[in-house]
């Protein structure tokens, strides 16, 4: 009896925790659809949540970061390691690490910019991916990154067996998302009171980031329904199968009851 209560058990928490985050995803895809960009000439003065689209430029003052894995000049980048685990039948792809970056920047729609403080954004850019087999040597920026990594090692071992060599360790992926400069840019968040701005100036008197008003924050790289597609797909796969761990899991506590 202990057995499918535990197995009931480790299902409905995957399958609870899984269903949540893509309810969460899900609740996103609703509030960037729900309305519509605004000219950001309209964020003059404007406080509250908002919508906007244009060009993504550097801010004079701010300047630009370094992308980790390939070392590109960037506004905004996230990245992510992750390491290919396996125990019996059962094989994953474990993160090892990851992180996000980035600066003030400024979006251009045209007629008018506004500064973007990306700090706090759920970033949805386009990514890019080197995937590393066990026993080859890392590229010299990944190796480097590696290196100075704590809970991220090299797994390029190997034994030599004098007639053959055998490769040691596992698969390692490595992440990079990034905002260039020059991008299509689409931003969610609250429009706040920015510092003022010369007589003349097409920067409006605002700034974008993060708040307590806005029910979420993203910046991607793409537009209002490219965002929407690019969270929707993997929210409904989370959706399906967290219903499908919570049912499973019902179904075998509700069997030792019986």
């Amino acid at each position: 009896m202990v057995l499918p209560q535990l197995v009931g058990i480790v299902f409905l928490t995957i399958g609870g925790f899984v269903l949540l985050r893509g309810g969460r995803e899900l609740k996103t895809v609703f509030h960037i659809l729900r309305n519509d960009p605004v000219p950001v000439r309209s964020l003059d003065g404007h406080t509250g949540p908002v919508e906007i689209t244009g060009t993504a430029v550097a801010n004079e003052g701010a300047g630009t970061v370094t992308a980790p894995f390939t070392g590109s000049e960037c506004l905004v980048y996230s990245y992510e390691v992750e390491e290919y685990r396996s125990s019996g039948k059962h094989s994953n792809w474990e993160t090892l690490d990851e992180g996000q970056d980035g600066v003030d920047f400024i979006v251009d729609d045209g007629n008018a910019r506004v500064r973007v403080n990306p700090d706090g954004a759920d970033v949805r850019f386009e990514s890019q991916s080197v995937t590393v087999s066990p026993g080859t040597e890392l590229p010299e920026r990944l190796a480097a990154y590696v290196e100075r990594t704590e809970g991220v090692e090299a797994q390029d071992g190997s034994v030599n067996l004098l007639v053959t060599e055998i490769s040691m360790g596992n698969k390692q992926r490595f992440t990079e998302r990034r905002l260039d400069v020059g991008e299509d840019v689409y931003v969610y968040g609250q429009a706040m009171r920015g510092p003022a701005t010369a007589w003349g100036s097409n920067l409006v008197d605002a700034i974008v980031g993060d708040g307590n008003a806005t029910p979420v924050f993203v910046i991607s790289d793409t537009s209002e329904r490219g965002t929407a597609r690019r969270i929707v797909r993997g929210a409904i796969a989370e959706t399906v199968f967290g219903f499908v761990a919570v049912i499973v899991g019902s179904v075998a506590l509700f069997s030792t009851l019986l």
